[in-house]
């Protein structure tokens, strides 16, 4: 279980919903992965991804684990 976030300093989604969406992943599950689970287009403009409970910036090829809250940081095209 993963939860994407849009702003990860109130885990919130843009409506200031806290944590409302989970998404259930495959161990070994990567953040760009993910980033196409929750929509094709972030997955195609995946810059990399934010580890909310530890603020730090995590990349493609990072196995997420059970719990885990993401915000997902892609271009803007």
């Amino acid at each position: 279980m993963v939860y994407p976030v849009d702003n990860e300093n109130k885990l919130t989604d843009a409506k200031g919903n806290v944590l409302p969406d989970a998404i259930l992943v495959s161990r070994g599950t990567t953040a760009r992965e993910f980033a196409y689970e929750i929509h094709s287009d972030l997955g195609d403009s995946f810059i990399h991804a934010i580890d909310a409970r530890s603020n730090r910036r995590i990349g493609e090829n990072y196995k997420l684990k059970n719990g885990d809250i993401i915000k997902i940081v892609a271009a803007k095209g």
